[in-house]
Parts: structure tokens; C-alpha cells; sequence
């Protein structure tokens, strides 16, 4: 179970081991603040609710057979988590793609509340 007192980095690495590793979508009931909070490049603010939220990352599950996110950097900022990641990508047909991207969360109460997360490139960090 999530609480205050679990760490923004914890949450964090559960987020990602849970919902994209295991594909516990169940898990982001404990995992996000209802509504949740994503900006976009764009300068748009979406917010979510835990639904929209679950059927955002469903479409994901639904392109790739799996996702394997790797933290190359973690920076942490009392509530402010910055990652650099990468992540392979195995689509329907075994093929395996990487990409990178940095994505920034905020962590408020054990809750992931706001995400800005930039257009991810291909390839990794080398």
C-alpha cells in the first residue's frame, strides 16, 4: 500500500514496476491522485481521472507485448521526481524498439499528482 511516508522515488519505481512491468493497471487506484495532472509540450494541461488514466496506458499494453523501463538518471527534488529512461518496447510481431525520453512527476501524499512527460525519441541515452 502506498502512503505519506513512502518515498517520491518509491512510488515512482512502483508506478513503473507495477503498471508497465506487471500490467497491474488495478495498482494505479493507489498510485495517482484521482484526478491526476499531465502536461503536455503544448503548454496543455490534461487532467485525468484514474479511469482516463487507466484507459491511456491500456492503449499502451494493447501496441506492445511488453515495455521494460529502465532510470538511467533520478533526480529528486523534495516532491519532484525527474527521470531520464529508456524503454524497450516488444510489439506483436517480437520486434523490440528502444526509445529514451525524461519525464517529470510530482508526489504528493504517496500519490503521483502531476506528470510533464516530452515526446520520447528513438534509440537509448548511450
Amino acid at each position: 500500500m502506498t502512503n505519506s511516508k513512502t518515498s517520491p522515488i518509491e512510488v515512482i519505481d512502483r508506478y513503473t514496476e507495477e503498471v508497465y512491468h506487471q500490467r497491474d493497471l488495478a495498482s494505479l487506484e493507489v498510485l495517482l491522485a484521482d484526478p491526476m495532472i499531465r502536461h503536455e509540450p503544448d503548454g496543455t494541461r490534461l487532467v485525468l481521472t484514474i479511469e482516463q488514466a487507466r484507459l491511456r496506458i491500456e492503449s499502451f499494453h494493447q501496441q506492445f507485448r511488453s515495455m521494460r523501463f529502465t532510470n538511467r538518471m533520478i533526480i529528486q527534488d523534495h516532491e519532484s521526481i525527474a527521470t531520464a529512461y529508456e524503454a524497450d518496447l516488444v510489439g506483436a510481431d517480437g520486434e523490440v524498439s528502444t526509445i529514451c525520453g525524461i519525464e517529470i512527476f510530482t508526489v504528493h501524499d504517496g500519490r503521483i499528482t502531476e506528470t510533464w512527460n516530452a515526446p520520447a525519441g528513438n534509440g537509448s541515452w548511450g
